[in-house]
């Protein structure tokens, strides 16, 4: 059974429209990003790849999470081609600002709305579509949205926060290095690899909020500020696809210990653990 939400859209011209933007959505995206990958310094086009990556997949479960909400066709392609673009502005931040850190750039999913602003395939979808999307992109590194927005906007951030944090968690798990530092500085902003764990990260975590980037000053701060986005996870299954790779325990494991440590992690383990009870 379909889910029965009055603010998704359901007629077959509807679905047809949405498909036949994403495949246009997907050639632009392909076409984008191909320029940036050919970069003369191998680590900075390694980079680029890795972010090229990052939308892919965020695509996938963005897919993934409507279809578990048991959403109709054309909402779940919508919400796949929310995630291939949410991250476009990212590609123009690193080639000229060279790093992906915001508060010493631009706010990355600004440019990436200003990008999308002038590509055709984008201003046919409609004022509505246009607005619908571009929030959602808004929204997706903000510290928190409101839930007295639009109820479609809400329902879109929700689907597309949740995919990002996944793969924001695997592709910082999977570039780890046995010493627990990243295979690339940028990955965690360049941030000192040495240095004590900063109190308010630890204060956020012990009130299940998720700690903010300004208190980072270490990559121990950094990887605990990863952790902490926990607390920002909206849907049952997003805890589901968590848990399957254990990717906060991993993250975890690559850490040096002290009790500061230990206790936020059991107090994000167990936040974890009461998600599969309630």
């Amino acid at each position: 059974m379909k889910h029965q939400n009055k603010y998704f859209c359901r007629t077959m011209e509807e679905l047809s429209i949405v498909n036949e933007h994403l495949v246009t959505a997907r050639d632009f995206f392909e076409k984008y990003t191909a320029g940036f990958l050919n970069h003369p310094d191998r680590e900075i086009a390694d980079l680029m790849a890795l972010r090229r990556e990052h939308s892919l997949k965020v695509s996938k479960l963005s897919g993934q999470i409507a279809t578990n909400l048991m959403l109709e066709e054309e909402d779940i392609l919508l919400a796949e081609f929310i995630g291939l673009l949410h991250d476009l502005g990212r590609f123009d931040q690193f080639q000229k600002y060279q790093t992906f850190d915001d508060d010493k750039s631009a706010n990355h999913a600004e440019l990436t709305v200003a990008l999308l602003s002038e590509q055709p395939f984008f201003t046919a979808l409609g004022e509505e579509k246009q607005a619908l999307i571009s929030r959602a992109i808004l929204n997706h590194n903000k510290d928190g949205i409101s839930l007295k927005d639009d109820k479609l906007v809400v329902a879109y951030s929700q689907i597309l926060r949740d995919a990002d944090k996944l793969d924001i968690w695997d592709y910082c798990v999977n570039n780890l290095k046995r010493d627990g530092s990243f295979k690339h500085s940028a990955i965690s902003l360049n941030l000192p690899a040495s240095g004590l764990v900063n109190d308010n990260v630890i204060r956020s975590i012990k009130n299940h909020k998720q700690a903010k980037r300004k208190d980072m000053q270490s990559v121990a701060d950094f990887k605990l500020m990863l952790m902490s986005m926990v607390f920002d996870l909206n849907f049952r299954v997003s805890f589901h696809l968590l848990s399957e790779k254990q990717l906060i325990k991993r993250l975890y494991e690559s850490m040096s210990k002290n009790d500061l440590v230990i206790d936020a992690y059991r107090e994000l383990r167990l936040y974890i653990e009461n998600k599969f009870v309630v």
